[in-house]
Parts: structure tokens; sequence; C-alpha cells
């Protein structure tokens, strides 16, 4: 079933054809400058551009950006995320997984209560790192292309890293369970990055480093997003697993 298109127009780190001209002009004279001082494409990050941040953010008003999300779906998740977008990560959201998860057969008893009581949500279960109130994302479909620990682990066990991060390495029982469940799944979502929010999206290295890292022909430069926003369904663009065409032509993507 076909999504309802965006309404604004789309930029695409990957596809310099879709950036604004106001933006690609500034990211030519930024690449330009970087190749004058000789500086190797592939240290992009180390480019002192932070302070251009809010101008090309301020470039992208008016725009959506597009990003994908890594994950393991079963398919009625897949059904939730076109009709209700994609979630804040809370408590809420894992523990309804899980609670469809169980109600469906996919867990037993004794999984599903492990698995509430365990699990990046929990008060004093907590790991490294915050993982609740946003969706991560990356903003480049380069981590696709090109052997990417981390979305390997996010698209081979289920219920993303809240659910799974506690039980892959050291409880493999669980482990092999939360493997056997759903399918690998990109979700291709479209972002607002020009307009702040209370806490504001947080993204790694920076919008600006990817920019200029793509324009210095750098083609893996990618930066992960922390979007603190829900992402509504009309601005899912797709959701594509092995067997889809859209899935199958990056053959380093799990496929069980």
């Amino acid at each position: 079933m076909p999504m309802e298109p965006a309404d604004l127009p789309i930029v695409d780190v990957d596809v310099p054809a879709t950036w604004p001209r106001s933006l690609a002009d500034l990211v030519g004279e930024l690449a330009d400058d970087a190749r004058y001082t000789d500086h190797a494409p592939e240290y992009y990050q180390d480019l002192d551009l932070l302070s251009y941040e809010g101008t090309v953010l301020a470039h992208l008003e008016g725009h959506l950006v597009r990003a994908r999300h890594h994950t393991r779906l079963l398919e009625h998740e897949k059904d939730a995320i076109r009709a209700q977008g994609l979630r804040l990560l809370n408590a809420q959201l894992v523990n309804d997984r899980l609670d469809q998860a169980h109600m469906l057969g996919c867990l037993t008893d004794a999984e599903h209560e492990r698995l509430r009581s365990v699990n990046e949500t929990v008060p004093g279960q907590r790991g490294w790192g915050r993982r609740e109130d946003q969706v991560c994302l990356t903003l480049s479909a380069a981590p696709q292309t090109h052997h990417v620990d981390g979305i390997h682990r996010l698209l081979t066990y289920w219920g993303g890293e809240a659910i799974y991060w506690q039980h892959c390495e050291g409880s493999p029982a669980l482990a092999a369970k939360l493997r056997s469940l759903g399918v690998p799944s990109v979700v291709t979502a479209l972002l607002d990055l020009a307009t702040p929010v209370p806490e504001g999206h947080n993204v790694f290295p920076s919008v600006v480093h990817v920019f200029v890292g793509k324009a210095l022909g750098h083609e893996p430069a990618d930066a992960d997003v922390l979007y603190r926003s829900p992402i509504p369904p009309q601005r899912i663009e797709s959701i594509v697993s092995p067997g889809d065409q859209a899935y199958d032509r990056f053959p380093h993507l799990p496929r069980g």
C-alpha cells in the first residue's frame, strides 16, 4: 500500500542533486577550503565546521531530510509503524512490544517476564548512554553499503538495543530467540531537522560534517541522528526487508 507522500521537498545527503542551492554552495566552499589545506576526505569528521551547523540547518528549513532506522520487526509492527509512525523509545513502547509478542506466542511466559524486568528502560538496569525519548537513525545509506557492525546487530536481534542489549552476549538461549523473531527491516523516514525542539536533536558528528564529507567524495560519510520527536506516519517513506528490491540491493545486510 503506497504511503502518504511528503508535502515538502526532500533532501538526501547521498544525492547532491536534492540539496538546496544555497546549501550546496556553502558546502562546496567548505569542501574547497578543506582541499586547499590537503585535508584527507576520510578524516572529514576532524574538520573545524561546527560553527556552520546553525547555518546549514537554516538552509534546510522548509525541507525534509531522508534518514534510515535499522531494526528487526514482526509483521504487525510494520503495520503499526505505517499506521502510527515511529514512536519515541520509552518503557511504554518496550512493554507494548513485549506484551504483543507474548500474546502472539512469540515469547514464552518466562522470556516475556525476563525481558520486561531486564531492559534498558527499567530503573537500575540501564547501561551506558541514553536511549529513551528518542528515535535513532542514520543520515546516509552508507551503513547499508559498507559493512558496519552497529547496524548489523540492530538488524539481527529483535527489539532494538533497549531490549536486546543486556541479553545478546550473556544469555545464549534468549539471544537465539531474539535472533529468530521478526525480519531485518530498514525504515526510511523524513526528518524535520530545522525546526527547534525543547531538548534539541543530537546529530553526530554533525549535519554539516556529513554534507562536506560527501562533497569531498568520501562515500561512507554519515551521522547518527538521535531524533527527539515522534515521526508521524505521513513521514514514513518506506519499510523494506529481505525480498524487497530496495533491501536486496545491499548484499552485506543480514538476510535471515
